[in-house]
C-alpha cells in the first residue's frame, strides 16, 4: 500500500507538503495525524529534510510560538507515552528526577527548543497505522519562526526511516513551480514505485555515524552547457570527517549551495560565456552573479549538469531551475544565478523542479529522471 502526500507549488523559498491523503497543503509544510480515538489531531509542521527528530508543541509549553489550533495533548491520546529514561541513548539524555529522556534542538538561525521523547500511533488518512512513532514533544520553544501557523518541524529523512520499519522502502516526489495545484509526495513497497529504465542511479552514501539526518550523494564534476569544467575535480565534493563538506540533496533548502571553491569555478565559466555575447552584470543583494535579462540574453543562458561518481548518472538543470528572474529598479528584469557558496554542497528544492526523484531506502540508491512534473498533481480545493 502506497503512503501519499500532497506537494503545493514550489515557490521562491517554500515548498509544502502534506503527510496524509488527499489533504490540503500550505506553504512549507506538512500535515500530520498522531493519535487515536479523542486522540487523532491534525497538525501543520513545517518541513525540516535535515533535522533529527520530528518535533511538536505540546502542552504544557512555555514560551510558546502562536500555531494554527491547539497544542497537542498527550493525555487526548490513550496510545501516546513518554520514553523512559532507562532506554534513553544519545542524542538524547536521561533525567533521572522524572524518568523521561529529554532532547534540546538548535540552529544557526537561534532556534532552541527543548522536550521529551514521546512515542504514539501515527494514522494516515486511508487508515495505514504506524503503531509506534517517535517524535519530540516540546515543551520550550525559542525563535521558532514559524509564521504563527506551523506546530512544529517535520523531520523527512528521520520520517522515511521510520516508514521503512513499517515496510515502505521507497519514497518518491516530483516538484514544480504553478500555483493552485498540488502533486504527491509517496512512500511505498517496491511495487508502489517501480524503478523504470530510463531513470539515472546514483548511491546513497552511508551515514558518518546514526544521527546524521542528510542525504548525502556523491559528486564528481560540473558542466556548462556541453563543456566540462577542468577547474573542478572530484575531491572539491568530498565529505570530510568532521563531518564538513561532502553534497547533499535537501528539499528544505530553496536555492543550490556549492562548496566555495567550486562555486567561483562555476561563477566565472558563467559569466565568461555571457559576456561574450554582450551581457551587462548588475549587483543584486544575495546574489553573486546577475545580468540585465534582455531577450536576446535570456536565449543564451545554458544548462548546468551536475556528474555523479557513476559517471553515466548526470543531473541536468535547465536555464528556469538555474537562473532566478527578478526586476531590480535601476536594471528593470534581471537574471540571478541561483546558487550561492558554501561549505558543502546542497542540491536545492529549485534545482530539483521537473525532475523525479525516488528513494530506495533498502538499498541506498537515489534514482532520478526528468519529468513534467504538473502531470502528477491535482488542482487545489
Amino acid at each position: 500500500m502506497t503512503a501519499l502526500a500532497i506537494i503545493t507549488p514550489l515557490f521562491l523559498h517554500h515548498l509544502s507538503f502534506t503527510i496524509a491523503d488527499h489533504t490540503r497543503a500550505f506553504s512549507n509544510s506538512s500535515a500530520v495525524h498522531f493519535g487515536t480515538g479523542d486522540g487523532r489531531r491534525k497538525l501543520l509542521l513545517e518541513l525540516d529534510a535535515t533535522a533529527p527528530l520530528t518535533w511538536i508543541q505540546c502542552i504544557p509549553c512555555h514560551p510558546v510560538a502562536t500555531q494554527t489550533g491547539p497544542l497537542f495533548d498527550g493525555e487526548l491520546s490513550p496510545t501516546f507515552q513518554h520514553v523512559h529514561s532507562s532506554v534513553c541513548t544519545p542524542p538524547f539524555h536521561p533525567d533521572p528526577t522524572i524518568h523521561r529522556c529529554q532532547f534540546s534542538i538548535s540552529n544557526p538561525m537561534g532556534l532552541l527548543v527543548q522536550g521529551l521523547l514521546s512515542v504514539d500511533q501515527y494514522t494516515r488518512e486511508d487508515g495505514l497505522v504506524f503503531p509506534r512513532f517517535f517524535f519530540g514533544c516540546v515543551h520550550e520553544t525559542h525563535n521558532f519562526h514559524n509564521i504563527n501557523t506551523f506546530a512544529g518541524i517535520f523531520a523527512y529523512r528521520k520520517f522515511a526511516v521510520q516508514a521503512m520499519a513499517n515496510r515502505l522502502t521507497r519514497s518518491s516526489y516530483c516538484l514544480f513551480r504553478e500555483t493552485n495545484r498540488q502533486g504527491f509526495l509517496r512512500f511505498g513497497t517496491e511495487a508502489d514505485i517501480p524503478h523504470k529504465p530510463h531513470y539515472q542511479t546514483t548511491r546513497i552514501l552511508p551515514a558518518n555515524d546514526v544521527h546524521e539526518s542528510a542525504y548525502y550523494v556523491s559528486l564528481a564534476g560540473v558542466s556548462v552547457g556541453e563543456r566540462r569544467l577542468s577547474g573542478v575535480r572530484p575531491e572539491m565534493f568530498a565529505r570530510r570527517k568532521d563531518g564538513q563538506g561532502g553534497s547533499i540533496i535537501d528539499l528544505g533548502t530553496p536555492l543550490m549551495e556549492i562548496v566555495e571553491e567550486v562555486y567561483h569555478v562555476v561563477e566565472e565559466a558563467v559569466w565568461s560565456d555571457l559576456e561574450r555575447y554582450g551581457a551587462e552584470r548588475v549587483e543584486q543583494a544575495g546574489y553573486g552573479l546577475c545580468i540585465q535579462a534582455t531577450e536576446a540574453i535570456k536565449g543564451r543562458l545554458q544548462s548546468l549538469s551536475l556528474h555523479f561518481a557513476e559517471e553515466e548518472a548526470t543531473l541536468v538543470i535547465s536555464p528556469k531551475q538555474l537562473f532566478l528572474m527578478m526586476d531590480n529598479k535601476q536594471a528593470g528584469q534581471i537574471a540571478c544565478l541561483a546558487m550561492v557558496p558554501g561549505p558543502r554542497t546542497i542540491i536545492g528544492a529549485l534545482q530539483q523542479v521537473d525532475t523525479r526523484f525516488v528513494y530506495d531506502l533498502k538499498d541506498n540508491k537515489l534514482s532520478f529522471a526528468p519529468e513534467s512534473c504538473i502531470q502528477d498533481t491535482v488542482p487545489v480545493v
